[in-house]
């Protein structure tokens, strides 16, 4: 399991931060790799975290 931190606004206008869990099987889905555990596709890490920084990310990215 895979744990993140997103940073939003509550109704009040107040900076929260929930917290995300997702598994290998989200992430198989979501960019339809299309394969199993079996045979697992290698996504090289400087696309992951140019991803993560795309998306706003501003935490440390190899870690909790």
């Amino acid at each position: 399991m895979i744990h993140s931190a997103v940073r939003k606004k509550d109704e009040n206008g107040k900076d929260v931060d929930l917290e995300i869990m997702y598994n290998v099987g989200d992430l198989r889905r979501v960019l339809e790799l299309g394969d199993s555990d079996d045979d697992p596709t290698i996504i090289p890490e400087r696309l992951c975290k140019g991803l993560w920084c795309r998306m706003g990310f501003t935490g440390h990215i190899n870690g909790k």
